[in-house]
């Protein structure tokens, strides 16, 4: 399979995976297990298929390899989604084999996802870009390891509550801190620049990327064998680790520039702020158990950095993937600008309004005025993402955007 033919089936399953999630925010709570369904659609489904896909893809690309067989790509793409599917069935029927298998054929992909990254680094022409390949390598092992985790906790193996709880923690730590962050991270590297037009700033990361993913490590240790000290230092390194990618795009940005930065990179960079306030705020989080300030980490780390991720890469990413003349993706790409402040401001208002709320900063109401503001926000970056096609052959919202950098 082509690699642009990957990147597009990856991420229009991710694209459903997505408009899964926020639909579900309609079902009863008890149906949805609270926000246990909407997570779980949003991240094992459309981030993780989204992260098979385009890792797939840079992992090629950086190391100019050919491409792998159809049959094995299309084999890792029915595991990346047969496995969440399954599980999101299992849980909510209390199936525990169901949710077991579920996490097996998850973990397998995750496997067969390391063999194509390890492949295209072997046979690549290109041996430069180690550090993203480092840093794929130890979000593999993050996702097996916390698959393995999150197959056991969710077939309810585990009879004891507190290690149940354990368990819990640290498969989320593994999932969002290390398969998410550190695959986003690595990425960042090289996707940044690509976005705004310029030239890779001159960077060594190798330090920042081994911080974090020995901070991810260390953290889900200590939070699954109980062990505080270990956890919290863990949280100090990985935030250490998070300060020297926020550094990266500090020097992306002060790079010279031909054009405006546009809605994907503002999309990128909010959602970077995010990653690098909740990991300055793990220490306290980690020393809390993950308890006081649970809604706090879900609304940075899944609404602000992961989810937020996702949507700013599609607003780039498919319109450079899909066959077109340059004249039609540069209509794409205009359109796609349209209502773009309003689309970031909306969706990280309405992060830092839930995170506040969560932390009892302010009413629960203004907790769910932000929701609203964030879905707002979201669904209008999603809904560009299925119709930038259509939306580009409106004339109104293409005129008057000649800024928009080419394709």
């Amino acid at each position: 399979m082509a690699r642009r033919s990957t990147l597009r089936t990856y991420q229009a399953a991710a694209r459903v995976w997505l408009t899964l999630a926020f639909a579900s925010l309609l079902l009863p709570s008890d149906v949805r297990l609270g926000v246990w369904l909407p997570l779980h659609l949003a991240l094992a489904g459309a981030v993780s298929v989204a992260i098979s896909g385009a890792m797939q893809n840079f992992a090629l690309t950086l190391s100019a390899a050919p491409d792998a067989r159809p049959r094995i790509v299309w084999t890792q793409f029915v595991g990346a989604n047969l496995g969440p599917a399954l599980i999101a069935l299992g849980y909510p029927l209390e199936v525990g084999w169901l949710v077991a298998f579920g996490g097996t054929v998850f973990v397998g992909a995750v496997v067969l996802l390391g063999w194509l990254v390890a492949r295209a680094r072997r046979v690549g022409l290109n041996r430069r870009h180690v550090l993203p390949f480092a840093m794929y390598g130890a979000a593999i092992v993050a996702a097996v390891i916390g698959g393995i985790l999150g197959a056991v906790v969710g077939s309810r193996a585990v009879g004891d509550a507190e290690t149940w709880l354990q368990l819990r923690r640290a498969h989320f730590t593994l999932n969002v801190l290390g398969w998410v962050s550190l695959t986003i991270a690595g990425t960042l590297v090289t996707f940044l620049p690509t976005v705004l037009r310029i030239r890779m700033p001159a960077w060594r990361g190798a330090a920042s990327g081994a911080l974090l993913a020995v901070g991810a490590g260390a953290m889900a240790l200590g939070l699954g064998l109980d062990v505080p000290a270990v956890a919290v230092g863990g949280s100090v390194a990985y935030a250490a680790g998070a300060l020297g990618v926020g550094w990266m795009a500090v020097k992306a940005f002060r790079m010279p520039r031909t054009w405006p930065v546009p809605v994907a990179a503002k999309h990128v960079v909010c959602a970077l702020a995010w990653f690098l306030v909740g990991a300055l705020l793990l220490p306290w989080v980690v020393a809390d158990e993950v308890v006081g300030l649970r809604e706090v980490f879900l609304a940075i780390f899944v609404g602000g950095w992961a989810v937020q991720t996702l949507l700013g890469a599609w607003q780039y990413l498919l319109p450079m993937a899909r066959p077109g003349h340059p004249d039609e993706r540069r209509r794409w790409l205009a359109a796609i600008e349209a209502g773009a402040t309003l689309q970031v401001v909306g969706l990280n208002a309405g992060v830092a309004l839930v995170a506040l709320a969560g932390a009892d900063v302010v009413p629960p109401a203004v907790g769910w005025v932000g929701a609203g503001l964030a879905l707002a926000g979201g669904l209008a970056a999603l809904a560009k993402a299925w119709a930038f096609p259509t939306l580009g052959t409106v004339p109104a919202l293409v005129r008057g955007r000649a800024a928009t950098w080419g394709a």
